[in-house]
């Protein structure tokens, strides 16, 4: 059995090499200096900056989509106390029956 794994990771390790030197001459073809100067952070943070701008500037944005948003939101928020509301009840409830299970059993003599 041990035989096996290890012919298994020789091949694996062969393999692994066959496709570093095969790589190898195009890695070496690229150029050393980065292709652009801007960095990936930078292009995202100037992305996120036009897009504030242009939702700014949209009136269908402030019209139609952020009062339905709210409407969607405050519903959510009923729902999740409704359900908060609920969960508190229960476990209320729980406390209660645990309670009066103690003094079931406190009163019962053995």
């Amino acid at each position: 059995m041990i035989i096996v794994f290890q012919i298994i990771f020789g091949l694996s390790v062969a393999g692994i090499l066959v496709i570093a030197f095969r790589k190898i001459p195009v890695l070496l073809n690229y150029p050393r200096h980065p292709f652009e100067e801007i960095s990936l952070r930078q292009k995202i943070a100037n992305k996120l900056q036009e897009v504030k701008e242009q939702a700014n500037q949209s009136d269908f944005l402030h019209n139609s989509v952020i009062p339905q948003v709210e409407k969607v939101l405050r519903k959510i928020k009923i729902i999740v106390l409704r359900f908060d509301n609920f969960l508190a009840k229960a476990v209320g409830h729980l406390r209660k029956r645990v309670k009066e299970k103690e003094e079931n059993k406190e009163n019962k003599p053995e």
